[in-house]
């Protein structure tokens, strides 16, 4: 029985905006029993719907989930500790926005006539190649994880498979190293990372060139013992919370501007949840692992 006073080994601050949201438990990364998680609210302003028969704010397992109600914007307080003595702290959580309260006296943008559809450069065809531990050259398309919640990797090195003259997307990579290092940006046919040193990851910043119009990015990263992190615009940068967790889920896609605007309009819930979700502090994992 998990009692209410006991003390969890790893903290986060959470942010969250006026609304409703769903904090998950995606995946315990170690063997035996899941570490146990929970969520602690300010003192007012946000309330807690558990799962039925738990604790306030508790996560026992993956699968477990807690609906977040926040009257204004606030920050919650995640605690998180091992099952057993033996236990691991490697579990993966994700805020996602169930839906977000308008705020007031915010202006809606008029509506206006679609423009004629104009091909961009940065919307030609690519694709990635990453080099991922023990398991060496992978590629991956756009909007497909490469590691990710279901299957996570540890991510060595990046490269944009694509023609270099239409391709307008860069990347730079935050190699582990000691101490860590900033590769020089490259675009599509060039490696960056490192192949063969055990040298993973804990950072990467991805860039359009002005000729690419008015497309955005669209990144998803995944850090290990850490939130799903969802960004977008014409320039994203994710690094790990704790300077040493490494990259192990990576997802990127380009949007055109008809796109966006679409998808802005009738946003659906999975595209909010992606969009609202806050940065957050990276749960260190166990210094065993």
């Amino acid at each position: 029985m998990v009692k209410a006073d006991e003390k969890y080994e790893r903290g986060s601050t959470l942010s969250v905006s006026r609304g409703l949201h769903a904090f998950r438990y995606l995946e315990f990364q170690g063997i035996g029993v899941p570490a146990v998680a929970r969520l602690i609210p300010p003192a007012e302003g946000v309330t807690l719907l558990d799962m039925p028969g738990r604790e306030e704010g508790l996560l026992l397992r993956p699968g477990d989930c807690v609906v977040v109600r926040a009257e204004r914007p606030s920050e919650l307080v995640v605690g998180l500790r091992r099952g057993s003595a033996d236990g691991s702290l490697e579990a993966s959580f994700r805020l996602e926005a169930i839906a977000v309260a308008e705020e007031s006296g915010a202006s809606r943008p008029a509506s206006v006539s679609a423009p004629a559809a104009v091909v961009s450069p940065a919307l030609t065809p690519f694709g990635f190649m990453a080099h991922v531990a023990r398991r060496g050259d992978v590629p991956f398309e756009q909007s497909v994880w490469i590691g990710g919640p279901d299957a996570p990797a540890a991510i060595e090195g990046l490269e944009i498979v694509g023609e270099p003259k239409s391709c307008m997307l860069e990347m730079q990579v935050l190699v582990g190293s000691r101490p860590p290092r900033w590769s020089e940006w490259v675009g599509a046919q060039q490696f960056a990372g490192t192949r063969g040193h055990g040298l993973s990851l804990t950072g990467i910043r991805m860039r359009l060139a002005p000729e690419a119009g008015s497309s955005e990015i669209s990144a998803e990263a995944l850090f290990l013992g850490a939130l799903v992190e969802s960004k977008r615009g014409r320039q994203v940068e994710f690094v790990s919370g704790s300077g040493v967790d490494p990259l192990v889920g990576l997802k990127v896609s380009l949007q055109s501007a008809q796109r966006l605007a679409e998808g802005r309009s009738a946003p659906s819930l999975e595209a909010v949840a992606r969009d609202r979700e806050p940065r957050v502090r990276v749960f260190r994992a166990s210094s065993g692992r």
